[in-house]
């Protein structure tokens, strides 16, 4: 099954709301996990890192280029069914958003968290057990905050891999 990078870090998200303590990166983790249980996107999107968000405006700056008829099937495979003006002013905050809103598989999931380590003092990878293997979950710290790379998320892989 091919998965979006939404649909991806979704897949450690539910994981995670379980995770160890409430500081630094695993509190970071189990707040962006409860945004989006609450359908608080504003609040996710706040906790995620600037290479994450620039990757949803970037997106969306590419579907403008295009333009409506020709960015609209795959603006709406990405973020659901939308009106013209809706696509007009799609941010990627907006399109992160839709794309959280509409993902299934979000509310879905049965996980665990294998591991937590800091390989630095910038850095934290959680390793989180999903449906579909193993998932590796990088989160960044920015000045005194913990933020969540989406950016670097790739499939699960089977343990033994």
């Amino acid at each position: 099954m091919k998965r979006n990078i939404f649909t991806v870090s979704i897949c450690f998200l539910a994981a995670l709301i379980a995770c160890g303590d409430d500081d630094g990166a695993s509190g970071t983790v189990k707040s962006f996990a409860a945004a989006i249980a609450d359908s608080s996107y504003a609040e996710a999107w706040s906790l995620i890192t600037p290479e994450s968000r620039q990757w949803y405006d970037s997106t969306s700056v590419i579907l403008h280029e295009f333009g409506w008829t020709e960015s609209r099937e795959a603006a709406c495979r990405l973020a659901g069914d939308m009106t013209e003006e809706e696509f007009q002013n799609l941010t990627g905050e907006d399109l992160f958003a839709r794309m959280a809103g509409s993902s299934s598989d979000a509310h879905n999931l049965s996980t665990s968290i294998k591991s937590v380590s800091y390989p630095d003092s910038l850095v934290c990878v959680v390793v989180v057990r999903t449906d579909d293997g193993l998932q590796e979950v990088i989160v960044r710290k920015f000045g005194e905050s913990w933020l969540i790379d989406l950016t670097s998320l790739t499939p699960p892989f089977e343990e033994g891999e």
